[in-house]
């Protein structure tokens, strides 16, 4: 079992460095990292994953800078990361979820690939694993679920409930 996470909105609340994230002011995105909390019950359940040995990922259309910014500073047990200088093809295209998919080392059919953007959806189709899509920090809510992800939770309780039943044993 393996598991694969947006990172921004998906795990950390992050909508106030959304404007600098996109102006590439990365700079002051970095400063801002201790503010940019992980969504409720989040920290807890990647510490259960860890405590359980189940291997996860990120896959975040942000540079590894700030990624990595984020994991240190929460003290996180990432297995792998797959950020936006890592592939040519960005999400949608299936490369960077085959790239976490192989860097975990996990067979695609026991991977699930978690975000809040279509476009995590159709990367996570793309690549034949398992998709599920987080209404909690969906920017258009509409189009995620639209989507058609294999998965839809409404809260990160919920969320964490459906991972323990299916990933952690």
């Amino acid at each position: 079992m393996g598991i694969i996470f947006d990172l921004d909105q998906t795990l950390i609340e992050s909508h106030t460095a959304e404007a600098l994230r996109r102006a590439r002011n990365w700079t002051v995105v970095y400063g801002m990292v201790p503010q940019l909390s992980p969504f409720e019950g989040i920290h807890e359940l990647l510490t259960e994953l860890d405590n359980s040995s189940v291997p996860y990922g990120i896959v975040t259309s942000s540079p590894s800078s700030y990624c990595s910014r984020v994991i240190n500073h929460w003290k996180w047990n990432v297995r792998c990361t797959v950020c936006y200088h890592d592939t040519t093809r960005k999400k949608p295209h299936p490369d960077p979820i085959n790239l976490a998919v192989s860097k975990l080392g996990v067979p695609r059919e026991a991977v699930i690939s978690i975000g809040d953007d279509p476009n995590d959806i159709l990367a996570s189709r793309s690549a034949g694993v398992a998709s599920a899509g987080v209404l909690w920090g969906a920017r258009n809510r509409h189009a995620l679920i639209d989507s058609k992800p294999d998965f839809l939770f409404e809260t990160t309780a919920e969320m964490a409930a459906f991972l323990r039943e299916r990933y952690i044993p």
